[in-house]
């Protein structure tokens, strides 16, 4: 009976040591992890970008740049840029309004806003993967939830791939925008729980993830204090004169 104490007390004691030493590196990374998404929800987006101290607007050409003898700029102008659409040489312009529009390189001729067939073909092209047809295409005007948030207007188009993929199209530049699929949606699904932003997905300041981050914080450095107070090299007992 005595020798069955014995294991039973040595069991417990082994225990309670790996229990408190995973509880110092578990709680190490959990107080970190508190503490620097304390830290994120208190920073504004807009500083951590320098957007409050930097002007990212594009300065509009000269008067005298070199443009297309068809293109005349009346000082909005940003940039004229040749590439290629569809195998085919056209310029982009783009304005200080931040619109843009393609035209072929040698009449000039306005090719904005880009057809359903053009978004199609452009899609296509883009497309790397295994053989996949087109299984929709929309003209989208607004946002579509948390996976595409503009330029509009644009195309949506839809593959049949197993992870249903979504390739938006610029109709007005032909650029492919954004890429999105079942697995993105799941992400960000995920990611709107980690940073406990719902809706919109983007908001790393919320006062949800503010509360629990100080709650979490308190709750992990009381914890180390408790956790210190009982290691025995740290609990000076005292001992009769």
């Amino acid at each position: 009976m005595t020798s069955q104490r014995s294991r039973k007390l040595r069991l417990h004691i082994f225990g309670s040591k790996v229990h408190k030493w995973l509880a110092v590196f578990v709680g190490v990374q959990a107080l970190l992890w508190m503490a620097t998404g304390t830290i994120m929800s208190f920073l504004k987006i807009e500083h951590v970008r320098s957007e409050h101290v930097i002007s990212r607007e594009p300065l509009p050409l000269g008067a005298d740049a070199p443009l297309p003898a068809w293109a005349t700029n009346d000082g909005d102008l940003v940039s004229a840029t040749t590439k290629t659409v569809n195998g085919k040489p056209v310029v982009e312009l783009k304005r200080v309004n931040g619109s843009a529009t393609l035209h072929e390189a040698m009449t000039g001729r306005i090719l904005s806003p880009l057809s359903r067939d053009t978004a199609e073909q452009i899609a296509s092209a883009a497309w790397t993967g295994p053989g996949s047809a087109i299984r929709s295409s929309k003209s989208i005007e607004a946002p579509v939830g948390t996976e595409f948030g503009g330029p509009f207007p644009a195309w949506q188009v839809q593959f049949a791939d197993p992870d249903s993929t979504r390739l938006y199209v610029d109709a007005s530049t032909g650029a492919v925008l954004a890429a999105r699929s079942d697995t993105w949606r799941f992400f960000d699904f995920v990611w709107g729980l980690h940073i406990m932003d719902w809706t919109q997905r983007d908001r790393i300041n919320s006062w949800w993830l503010l509360l629990f981050g100080i709650g979490g914080t308190v709750i992990a450095g009381s914890g180390f204090v408790l956790l210190a107070n009982r290691l025995p090299k740290l609990h000076r007992r005292r001992t009769p004169k």
